[in-house]
C-alpha cells in the first residue's frame, strides 16, 4: 500500500504529533508499506501530487486539510484524520465540519473521544474509528534511574516532579505553581522541573512570570526527545495539568517509564489512568488536593514504585505499537474496499 503521512510539525521539531507520526512512518515502512512524511507547514503540496498515494492519513484536521485542498488530491485517493483534542474540543464550527466530511475514517484513541466527535459531528458518525495511541516501552532497570539521576546533578534525597508540555494555555501548567509551593515548605530539596517549547507568547510569558520566584522550580526550555525521556527516568513523579486532552504521549512515556503520574481528571487523562492504581487523578482547579498528591507520593516511596510498575505493565498489556499498526491496517483497507464501490 502507497501511504502519505500528513502532519503539521515533523522531527526534528518535537512535538507530539512529531513523534506519533514518526512512529507510524517507521513502522508503516518495516511491514512492507510504501510510506512517505509530509509536512503540510513547509513542503509543498505538489509534491503529495507527485507522490501519487493510495491513501493520505493526517494527524489534525484544518490545517493539513488547508494543504490536502491545496494539492488537488483531495477526492483523488481516500483520506483518513487522526483526531487529538483540540479538533474535537474547540466546537462543531463550520470551518471543521466542512473539512472533516471530506475525510473517509476519523481516528480517535478512546471511547469517550469517540462520543464526543459522534455528538458534535453527528451526520458524520459513522465514519468514527476507535484506534489507540501507541507508546514504545524502554528496558527498565534501577541502574539506568540512577545512571540518569547522576547525568541531571540530582541529590538522592531530591523529590522530583517533572512535567512536559509546551507552554500553551491548554497545559494549564501555572496550576501546578501554588501547589508545588505548598509542598516546599515541607520538603525543602523537593524540585519542579519543566520542559517544553513556548507555543503561545502570552502564556509563555504568564507561566515564567509565575515560575520566576518560585523556589525549586526550574524551566529547561525545549529538549531533545532522548533527553526528555531521561529525565523521565531521574524523576520520581511525573505531572500532567492539562484542561483536556486526546491522549497524551509524554503521560503514555512516562508510564512505560515506570514512573509515578499525577494527571488532572479530564478526558484523555482518565481514559488512561485508573486513580490509585495506574497513577493519580486530581481535579482541576484544586491546589489543595493536587499538594496532597504529591505529599502523598513523596512520603511513600513504595506507593510510587507499585503506581509505576502498574502502569507500566498496563501500556505494555494495551498499547502497544503492533496492536496501533495492525488496526490502521484494516482500517485502510477497508477505507479503500469502500473508495472502490
Amino acid at each position: 500500500m502507497k501511504i502519505a503521512l500528513v502532519s503539521p510539525h515533523t522531527l526534528p521539531v518535537c512535538r507530539g504529533n512529531s513523534l506519533t507520526v514518526q512512529r507510524l512512518c517507521s513502522g508503516l515502512l518495516n511491514r512492507g508499506h510504501s510510506v512517505r512524511l509530509f509536512n503540510s507547514t513547509k513542503d509543498a503540496p505538489e509534491e503529495l501530487a507527485d507522490f501519487a498515494p493510495d491513501l493520505m492519513h493526517s494527524l489534525h484536521a484544518l490545517q493539513p486539510h488547508a494543504w490536502l485542498l491545496q494539492s488537488g488530491m483531495l477526492g483523488a485517493c481516500p483520506w483518513v484524520v487522526t483526531m487529538t483534542g483540540t479538533d474535537y474540543n474547540s466546537g462543531a464550527d463550520p470551518e471543521a465540519l466542512q473539512a472533516l466530511s471530506d475525510a473517509r475514517g476519523l481516528i480517535v484513541f478512546h471511547a469517550e473521544a469517540a462520543a464526543r466527535v459522534r455528538e458534535r459531528f453527528a451526520d458524520l458518525a459513522d465514519r468514527v474509528y476507535i484506534i489507540p495511541q501507541a507508546v514504545q516501552v524502554p528496558e527498565q532497570m534501577t541502574a539506568i534511574r540512577k545512571d540518569a539521576r547522576r547525568a541531571w546533578n540530582l541529590a538522592p534525597d531530591e523529590v522530583v516532579i517533572f512535567m512536559a508540555a509546551g507552554l500553551r494555555p491548554v497545559k494549564n501548567i501555572a496550576y501546578a505553581f501554588e501547589a508545588f509551593s505548598r509542598f516546599k515548605q515541607k520538603h525543602s530539596q523537593a524540585r519542579m522541573l519543566l520542559a517544553g517549547p513556548c507555543l503561545d507568547e502570552d502564556e509563555g510569558q504568564r507561566v515564567l512570570a509565575a515560575g520566576e520566584g518560585l523556589d525549586g522550580f526550574s524551566y529547561l526550555g525545549e529538549l531533545p526527545h532522548e533527553r526528555v525521556l531521561d529525565l523521565m527516568l531521574a524523576s520520581d513523579i511525573f505531572l500532567n495539568t492539562s484542561l483536556h486532552e486526546g491522549m497524551p504521549g509524554a503521560v503514555m512515556e512516562a508510564m512505560a517509564a515506570g514512573l509515578a503520574v499525577i494527571a488532572t481528571d479530564v478526558p484523555g487523562n482518565h481514559a488512561l489512568i485508573a486513580s490509585m492504581r495506574t497513577g493519580v487523578l486530581v481535579p482541576l482547579h484544586a491546589p489543595q488536593v493536587l499538594s496532597e498528591a504529591f505529599e502523598m507520593l513523596a512520603a511513600r516511596a513504595e506507593l510510587r514504585q507499585q503506581l509505576g510498575r502498574h502502569a507500566r505493565e498496563e501500556v505494555q498489556a494495551r498499547y502497544g505499537c503492533e496492536t496501533e499498526l495492525q488496526a490502521l491496517e484494516a482500517l485502510y483497507a477497508k477505507v479503500l474496499m469502500l473508495a472502490d464501490c
